[in-house]
């Protein structure tokens, strides 16, 4: 192997690891900003930032060396308990972060001037000293005197619930603990003041282990109260009013404001990033009245050695696509080879042959299959990888436009071809980066529109049979209908005195250039997010679906194929042709009567559910010769296909069945063939064209295809 050759794939290699350090790295710092830090999580990021800073030396990046030594040196001091990350901290090393990745990946987009700017920041986090512990004593005369001021001023709005917090001795960023008890606490009442105060424990948060809050409790159950109160790394709750004389109430019950109780929680060790949405009645259930219990060594080394058992190697994703190549022409082998079989037996019976011949082929059959699904395995990967850099995303989105927006990932562990994987996290970027902007309204928006000011967006991925489903959905305002069709009116996109229908209207929203914005920022205005999201869901043939209520949010939902190497196809006939529809594009076949097809503009359509469906006839596209007898049929048999937002019905002659395929390109430049994805060969060892759908949807009613 050449020193070339050698180079560029240790770069390969070096550009891969630095990429999954990164991810480290943001995945646990959002980790710890939402409040779900542990010691393990320090230690995960200082081991990340040293393997990138030894990584990118070796490879020749001075830069990023030095930068991630910063960081590496910072994260270094937060695990030996000399400095506590606060909010600022935290938004100068995602600074630094994102300085990283534009030195490895985007080199162009980097400042010098920034660069020493952002070096000095974190120069001057290091030079902190460690916050002063005081005189105890001193503290706590202070903390008494400003408590006692605090409930004469409470005294003043009535009754009023004390909330004592404890947080562990190991805990890390008490003040965006506390900042999230506070937000909490807001569903309930009015949070009157706090001992410390939300600054002070920001400013100094390592002198304090406990914290007083008066909240003004007006609403909510108790079991409500303490689910809000259960924030990773609190040791104990103890809740009580004002009087401090009631009887205290048993943990799980609905008791209402007024009671006492306290409540203690074991220390949580490590917290990711998909328990956040675990359900809070599991969570409580977990807490109640018990101390964590310590897992025994035994159960950990086993369970150490089980995931030490599992083993993986890195391949070139080229490799498995040559094994899939391989794989294909294999099936196409196979399916010809079961046909010489059953011709055998048509001409010569059910001899020793024939049942020999039969039994191969069977096995043949159940080797390649199972080929097949292994290779297929080997190619899927979690979504996971892609849902990774959205929190940073919306973070970063609400931050600027000062919202509050929780995102709330799930199906992670759900699987789909890498080449998939690879193309999908524009689309979905771009829809959540749309809910962030246009759906998700401000908090004092929210708030007068009687909902919570925290916005949620939740992202979710699942499997529907041969497809995955993600959805994007928000509970903001939802789309103005009127404001879109206007728009929609304006840009020439619908003809004046046409009433489209309500998903017609909605889907205006995927036109080039559409934009409902009042002013073009660097988020939005131009038009370019949903043209790109329906051009890639286009490329990958799959579906977008739009849902959307006035005042209670939209839903985007991509239906999109697992795989794009062997797809299942629905094998139809037109006149003497046998042609084969994507069955990721196939939404419903069925027979029509001709009274139910229309004209509308001289075009033929037909409704289903509602919808205006266009009716092409595919004989009519090839330019083969109409049967007469077809005007006469009683049925007209149609396949419906969809693709992005769009719907139409092809009519064919007939439906011969589903089967596995193997897109073959067809390199012929002189022949215009663009309304064909390719072909696959039959069992017989005819060739059948599969059509390409998206080719279809941009031809016009009354174009023909060329021959």
């Amino acid at each position: 192997m050449s020193n070339e050759n050698f180079m560029d794939q240790y770069m390969d290699l070096f550009y891969s690891e630095a990429k999954e350090q990164l991810d480290i790295l943001t995945r646990d710092l959002l980790a710890i900003e939402s409040g779900s830090s542990s010691q393990e999580m320090i230690h995960e990021m200082f081991r990340a930032a040293h393997t990138l800073k030894g990584s990118s030396a070796m490879a020749g990046f001075p830069a990023v060396t030095e930068m991630t030594h910063k960081v590496e040196d910072l994260l270094g001091k937060v695990r030996e308990g000399k400095h506590a990350l606060s909010a600022k901290d935290i938004d100068t090393v995602f600074q630094a972060l994102d300085y990283i990745q534009n030195c490895l990946f985007h080199p162009e987009a980097v400042d010098p001037a920034k660069t020493e700017e952002l070096a000095r920041k974190l120069a001057e986090i290091q030079e902190q000293p460690a916050p002063a512990k005081g005189s105890e004593e001193k503290g706590a005369r202070e903390r008494a005197a400003q408590l006692a001021e605090l409930r004469s001023q409470a005294t003043h709005k009535g009754k009023a619930t004390e909330i004592h917090v404890t947080f562990t001795t190991d805990c890390f960023m008490r003040s965006v603990r506390f900042f999230l008890i506070l937000n909490n606490l807001k569903e309930f009442g009015e949070v009157i003041g706090s001992v410390p105060a939300w600054p002070e424990m920001e400013a100094n948060e390592n002198a304090y282990e406990e914290a007083t809050i008066l909240l003004d409790w007006r609403q909510g159950s108790r079991n409500d109260l303490e689910r809000a109160l259960n924030v990773a790394d609190v040791r104990r709750i103890d809740i009580h009013s004002g009087e401090g004389n009631e009887k205290g109430a048993e943990l799980g019950t609905s008791a209402q404001p007024g009671a006492s109780s306290a409540v203690s929680l074991p220390a949580v060790d490590t917290v990711s990033p998909g328990m956040e949405n675990r359900s809070a009645d599991n969570q409580a259930a977990d807490h109640r009245g018990t101390e964590a219990a310590e897992t025994p060594a035994a159960d950990r080394a086993s369970h150490s050695d089980a995931h030490r058992a599992t083993e993986y190697i890195k391949i070139e994703a080229n490799r498995l696509d040559l094994l899939m190549n391989l794989i294909g022409e294999m099936l196409i082998s196979q399916a010809r080879f079961a046909r010489i079989q059953e011709n055998y037996l048509e001409r010569h019976g059910q001899t020793p042959l024939a049942v020999e011949m039969a039994e191969e082929t069977h096995q043949l059959a159940r080797i390649t299959t199972q080929l097949q699904d292994g290779l297929m395995k080997a190619r899927l990967v979690p979504i996971g990888g892609v849902f990774s850099r959205f929190p940073r995303i919306v973070r970063d989105l609400a931050r600027k436009q000062g919202k509050k927006v929780n995102l709330i990932m799930e199906g992670q562990d759900t699987e789909l071809d890498k080449t998939v994987v690879d193309l999908i996290g524009d689309p979905i970027m771009h829809l959540i980066r749309n809910s962030v902007d246009h759906g998700i309204e401000p908090p004092e928006v929210r708030l007068q529109a009687g909902k919570p000011e925290e916005g949620t967006i939740r992202l979710k991925a699942t499997h529907e049979g041969s497809r995955i489903v993600v959805e994007i959905r928000d509970d903001g305002r939802g789309i103005d209908e009127g404001k879109v069709l206007a728009k929609g009116r304006a840009l020439g996109l619908v003809p004046e005195g046409q009433t489209p229908s309500r998903q017609e209207i909605l889907d205006l929203i995927f036109a080039p250039g559409f934009s409902t914005a009042d002013k073009v920022t660097d988020i939005s205005g131009r038009g370019v997010g949903m043209d790109v999201v329906k051009r890639a869901i286009s490329s990958l043939h799959g579906i977008i679906d739009i849902q959307s209520e006035p005042g209670q949010g939209t839903a985007f939902q991509l239906q999109l194929p697992i795989t794009l190497a062997i797809i299942q196809g629905l094998t139809v006939r037109v006149e003497q042709e046998s042609l084969i529809i994507p069955l990721d594009n196939v939404l419903e076949s069925f027979q029509l009567q001709n009274n139910e097809v229309q004209s509308v503009g001289g075009r033929e359509v037909f409704s289903v559910r509602g919808r205006i469906v266009p009716l092409y006839r595919l004989q009519d596209l090839l330019q083969l010769p109409p049967d007469p007898e077809k005007g006469r049929r009683k049925y007209r048999s149609v396949v419906m296909v969809g693709l992005a937002e769009r719907r139409m019905g092809l009519e064919v002659d007939s439906l011969i069945g589903k089967k596995e395929i193997v897109i073959k390109p067809i390199k012929a430049p002189w022949l215009n063939l663009e309304h064909f994805a390719g072909a696959t060969i039959l069992g017989d060892g005819r060739v059948s064209l599969i059509l390409n759908i998206g080719a279809i949807f941009r031809r016009g009613a009354g174009d023909r295809l060329q021959n």
